[in-house]
């Protein structure tokens, strides 16, 4: 704090008309309060006066002189105490010299044991009270405190997590590692580690040498050396630690203690504890945060403070909450959501701290360059900030700036005392040419009114503030090590810290700016933390009390109290190995609702209030849900619960039941969803459905693995009769027998699948008819849509197109039969050589195909259904006819075309994209035209032979299915096996126009001609 001070004026020397040395003044000043002594701090004495002597409106005059006769600065409060009585206020410092300290106060009488005071002592100073008091300012002061003005005193709540504590290794850990040597290091004692390294968390810590090795100077008399311990005051850095006491041994040789210097390296061991890590619990915890300004007394030390709470939803007395040791308090101090301790960010323990509040700039006079890089270092300094940069810094006006960021600002109170405390390195560098090393401290912020005369404030771009301190390296010891300043705020606001790189290179640590008091003063501002227990409900208001004592533990009669504060408060949390609550827990905001939690002889069960049980919610009882194991709900009788069970009622019709006794599970509900990669039901009987209606059933009671399924369109019989108006079957289906969807075509019903017929022959024209599969209503189709067509009657004129079952509601093979002679054909005549002998060859006339996309288009047949047979040579030579290229429709709009096709793709197509297609031909039709001389021996044929042969050849098969481009030959064969020879084919159209011919024996033909076998 800032020492006050006064001029010296000599009263006690001042000739009065009334000088009084009386113990306590009766007659003039009426002394109420004389101290036996003076101690550090603010001393005070109290005196009423005599009102019946003193003149009206004379003034008092206060002298304190020490034992060299020096002013002691004092002063009359502005304060009357409970009798009446005034305080006069006498500050003595720690320097200030023992030894009596004379009192003098004077004033100005009107009277005198009731006579006037003579006329020549009227009107001036004419009487004094002189005494002498002893000063000793190393004792406590234990004067009364009293207040001037009450403090301000702030509460804030904080609801955190609250922090577990976790250790690397353990919390009190004992380092060993190399060996200890001690030395005397500018006065102070200090051990350095040899191949080993200290840490910060040893600070407070204990080494201990259990036999110093060649401890020094060496004693002129025997003493048997002993153990050495000694507190760690302070790491230095990784290798060097200050210690608190000096290694002395004691001899019955000599009167005074043999003081050691230094000892070789020796064995040793640190004690220390280690400082955790901490972890986020489950458990949130209400803090009240207590900040008090203008806490400086006018007279006495607060040593303690009593923080007290009172609950203000319960009549009771006030809790006592924390009692606190006054200390200096950190103004800058890391801001946390969490119960993390209060840590100075001016303490570098990592990284992290340093980039979070602390920020470097350059100043090349009124130009800003690029700042410094702060690097957190450990090596010379231990948690140091380096502050290094390549920029040139040698003008007197370019300086390095590290401050305190501004999102992180300190609190000061107005006309009050700090002191900042930190640990510091100071290199020449090359940046600032070699010159001395130097560092100044500045404070800038509301609270504080900077010089403008400095000429930092004048040549920068920004008004750096008050400067508080320097340090300048001169010698070979560039060093600093709790080097300090005091400062004053002269207003109360915010500010921060700022430390200027004038020269050379530093390394800052250990940094604290704390609340500044001398010995037996208190600082005018403290903050500190207490735990509020939730012994409260929460969101409930809490009052606060604050009592201040001195250091004999003597209580201020002022009182500070924060009345009717609302509260949020921390939650309840209980844990431990032996935790127990018996009875019942009720989870609710009133009793009787909510969440029952009940532990009771021979159960335990968790449930909604006021669930009574599983046969009461199910009839008028309310819903609820219930968890239990044993006897549950012990006080009805209506259900009864034995083994373990969960139970979840809204109503008859809506509920979950699974117990162990009985084995249940009853579940009941409008809408089920069961959904997973792997859902299993293990079960040897089960029944999902309605009885009657439609349902899911199975059964292994007796090993067979029946299964039945009862639905509108489709069912499974117990025997496994499988019946569907629909059924999409894809990839590779097994079995001994398909019975695909047969129509049989006959007179009766043939106009409803042959279509559009048109007669089968002219000079220029072929017949043909449709023949429609697809089962669609319309002009062309009143059949059904059918995969497998048997045909007993034979149509008018070749088929020369099929629509099949359409789109993607048939997969797999149509599959067409016929049956005899298909198409009549004329009666042979071996006379004929030119005409038609034979008649048409096939039902199904030679086919063009054109590959069009998913579709293949059957045209005209190109070759003549009819031959004639000529004689070159020995053998017949069957010749085809050349007859003229037609469509086959006169009119490509002659015909509406069936459902979803094109006007001109009336006819002639095959719809299906995924249909395949077999014409299965089994009459004379696909013939080997195989011919058998009727005479060997003369080669002659036989007109009527052939005409057998031609009767009795078998049938064939022509597969067809979608390729990569439009519709493919898959295969040929014939029904009896046998490969009969194929003089024709049939004719594929590709994308490009060509034609290809197909036969059997993979050879293409162009012309029908016969050969011998």
């Amino acid at each position: 704090m800032e020492r006050k001070n006064i001029n010296y004026v000599g009263l006690d020397l001042l000739p009065v008309y009334f000088n009084d040395v009386s113990q306590r003044s009766p007659d003039v000043f009426k002394i109420t309060n004389k101290p036996l002594k003076f101690t550090s701090g603010k001393n005070l004495i109290k005196f009423q006066g005599n009102p019946t002597a003193l003149k009206p409106g004379s003034v008092l005059h206060i002298e304190v002189l020490d034992y060299n006769r020096n002013p002691i600065y004092s002063e009359v409060l502005n304060y009357i105490d409970e009798d009446k009585s005034r305080v006069i206020a006498i500050y003595i410092y720690n320097d200030t010299p023992p030894g009596d300290a004379k009192i003098t106060l004077c004033t100005e009488l009107a009277s005198l044991g009731g006579k006037p005071v003579p006329e020549f002592w009227r009107n001036r100073l004419n009487a004094k009270w002189t005494a002498t008091i002893p000063i000793n300012p190393t004792d406590p002061n234990e004067t009364e405190i009293i207040f001037e003005t009450e403090p301000n005193v702030k509460v804030q709540e904080q609801v955190a997590v609250q922090l577990a504590r976790q250790y690397t290794t353990t919390q009190f850990p004992i380092y060993s590692t190399g060996l200890v040597k001690y030395i005397s290091r500018n006065g102070q004692p200090a051990i350095e580690l040899i191949n080993g390294t200290s840490s910060a968390d040893m600070v407070g810590g204990t080494i201990t040498v259990a036999a110093p090795s060649n401890p020094l100077p060496t004693p002129a008399y025997p003493v048997v050396t002993t153990p050495y311990s000694s507190t760690i005051k302070k790491v230095i850095n990784e290798s060097l630690l200050l210690l608190d006491d000096e290694y002395i041994v004691y001899s019955s040789n000599s009167l005074s203690p043999q003081i050691y210097n230094k000892f070789d390296p020796s064995s040793y061991t640190i004690s220390y504890e280690a400082t955790p890590t901490y972890i986020p619990t489950q458990h949130s915890e209400s803090n009240a945060i207590v900040e008090i300004e203008e806490l400086e007394p006018g007279t006495g030390d607060i040593s303690r403070i009593k923080f007290y709470t009172n609950n203000k939803g319960t009549v009771g007395t006030w809790i006592l909450s924390n009692d606190i040791e006054l200390q200096p308090t950190e103004i800058f101090i890391a801001n946390s959501g969490s119960l993390y301790p209060d840590t100075s960010i001016g303490k570098f323990t990592s990284q992290s701290i340093i980039d979070t509040y602390w920020t470097g700039s350059t100043y090349l006079g009124f130009v800003e360059s690029t700042g410094p890089t702060l690097t957190w270092s450990t090596a010379s300094m231990i948690n140091a900030m380096s502050i290094d940069s390549s920029t040139d810094i040698t003008a007197y006006n370019n300086v390095h700036i590290v401050e305190v960021s501004s999102s992180f600002p300190g609190t000061f109170i107005g006309d009050s005392s700090y002191r900042v405390t930190l640990d510091a390195i100071g290199t020449r560098s090359s940046v600032s040419n070699n010159a001395d090393p130097v560092l100044s401290i500045y404070a800038s912020g509301s609270a504080f009114k900077f010089d403008s005369t400095d000429v930092l404030n004048q040549e920068l771009p920004i008004k750096v503030g008050k400067r508080i301190g320097q340090l300048i390296v001169t010698s070979t010891s560039p060093m600093f090590d709790d080097v300090s300043f005091q400062f004053k705020s002269e207003y109360t606001g915010t500010g921060v810290l700022l430390f200027v790189v004038e020269s050379g290179a530093w390394k800052i640590a250990d940094i604290r700016t704390e609340t500044d008091a001398d010995v037996g003063y208190t600082p005018n501002y403290t903050r500190f933390r207490s735990e509020i227990p939730t012994t409260h409900k929460s969101d409930n208001q809490l009052s606060f009390k604050v009592e201040y004592y001195n250091q004999s533990g003597v209580r201020s009669n002022l009182i500070s109290y924060i009345n009717d504060k609302n509260w949020e408060g921390g939650n309840r949390y209980i844990d431990g190995a032996f935790s127990m609550l018996t009875g019942s827990l009720y989870v609710a905001d009133t009793l009787e609702s909510g969440i029952d939690i009940s532990g009771l002889k021979n159960t335990g069960f968790i449930r909604s209030l006021p669930y009574g049980g599983f046969n009461q919610a199910t009839g008028s009882g309310s819903p609820g849900f219930l968890l239990f194991s044993g006897s549950a709900l012990p006080n009805q009788s209506a259900t009864t619960y034995e083994g373990v069970g969960l139970e979840m009622v809204a109503d008859a019709n809506n509920y979950f039941r699974f117990r162990t006794n009985p084995s249940i599970l009853d579940i009941r509900t409008e809408t089920i969803f069961l959904s997973g990669s792997n859902v299993e039901i293990n079960t040897p009987n089960f029944f999902l459905g309605t009885e009657g209606g439609v349902y899911l059933s199975g059964s292994n009671s007796s090993g067979d693995g029946v299964l039945s399924i009862s639905a509108s369109n489709f069912s499974v019989s117990p025997e496994g009769a499988i019946t569907a108006s629909d059924a999409l079957l894809s990839g590779v289906t097994y079995a001994d027998f398909f019975a695909n969807k047969q129509i049989i075509i006959t007179a009766a019903n043939s106009g409803s699948y042959f279509k559009y017929c048109r007669s089968f022959f002219n000079s220029n024209y072929w017949g043909y008819c449709v023949l429609d599969l697809s089962g669609v209503t319309g002009p062309f189709s009143d059949g059904e849509a059918a995969m497998y067509i048997r045909m007993h009657v034979n149509p008018i004129a070749p088929i020369s197109a099929i629509i099949a079952p359409g789109g993607s509601l048939y997969d797999g093979e149509v599959v067409i039969e016929t049956y005899g002679p298909a198409y009549a054909p004329e009666t042979p005549d071996c006379s004929k050589t030119a005409a038609y002998p034979f008649g048409f060859e096939t039902i199904f006339q030679y086919h063009w195909i054109t590959e069009t996309g998913s579709y293949f288009n059957v045209w005209h047949n190109k070759y003549a259904p009819a031959m004639y047979v000529s004689y070159a040579g020995a053998y017949p030579i069957w010749l085809q006819v050349n007859a003229s290229w037609n469509d086959y429709f006169s009119s490509t709009t002659a015909a509406t075309p069936p459902p979803g096709q094109p006007q001109n793709d009336t006819l002639g197509k095959i719809r299906s994209s995924r249909c395949r297609i077999t014409y299965e031909e089994l009459d004379w039709a696909s013939l080997s035209y195989y011919h058998a001389p009727d005479n060997p021996g003369t080669g002659t044929p036989s007109c009527g032979q052939y005409s057998d042969q031609l009767n009795a050849a078998p049938g064939g098969r022509y597969h067809f299915a979608p390729g990569d481009s439009g519709w493919r030959l898959q295969s040929v064969s014939n029904n009896s096996g046998s490969r009969p020879y194929y003089p024709d084919g049939i004719i594929l159209q590709a994308a490009d126009g060509t034609n290809r011919v197909v036969s059997l024996g993979g050879t293409p033909y162009n012309t029908l001609v016969y050969s011998a076998p």
